[in-house]
């Protein structure tokens, strides 16, 4: 099988893609959620969301098949990409009994300023066969789930009750009321 040189992330974490399938147009310009802030990492141009079919090698050395999604634009090229799901027959995402939401702080974005922000808190969804690989399903600011390296964040757990602990640490702080709402 040859893999070409397209890589996702950075050198640490390199994947090589196989090309498989035909490219296919998911969405283009105002259809695409995030198109603003695309434009604003990346700059203006004819942006177009796009997804194939590939096998890739995972720094593990493992092969899988997955399908890939990535942002393009005439003039600025592909930049995103990245694994949406592993497509491998017989192998499917398995539903966690997880009690509570799962939460991760972004400590590395190099490759994807426009989806991760540093510092920034993200959903973790449950997929044991991605822990599997070292990665972590993340929903990211495009609002979608996708597959990123765990190494890429810090992971955290929610605690049972947010609101109460988000009152007694803001009375804590000496605040004069807990907050009523929003949470």
């Amino acid at each position: 099988m040859r893999f070409s040189p397209h890589a996702l992330g950075p050198r640490s974490s390199r994947l090589n893609i196989g090309e498989i399938g035909q490219v296919e147009v998911i969405a283009e310009g105002s259809a695409i959620r995030g198109l603003a802030r695309l434009r604003r990492v990346y700059g203006p141009g004819r942006w177009r969301k796009l997804k194939r079919i590939a096998t890739v090698r995972l720094s593990s050395g493992r092969v899988r098949l997955a399908e890939l999604d990535w942002c393009q634009a005439h003039g600025i090229g592909k930049r995103e990409m990245k694994r949406k799901r592993y497509l491998d027959p017989g192998r499917r995402m398995k539903k966690s009994k997880e009690p509570s939401p799962q939460f991760a702080v972004c400590v590395d974005n190099v490759g994807y300023p426009a989806l991760l922000e540093l510092h920034r808190i993200y959903r973790v969804l449950p997929d044991a066969e991605a822990g599997r690989d070292g990665d972590l399903r993340i929903v990211d600011e495009s609002g979608e789930d996708y597959l990123y390296a765990a190494s890429r964040f810090s992971h955290h757990r929610a605690a049972k009750d947010r609101r109460a602990g988000t009152a007694k640490s803001f009375l804590a702080a000496g605040g004069d009321e807990a907050p009523s709402s929003g949470i």
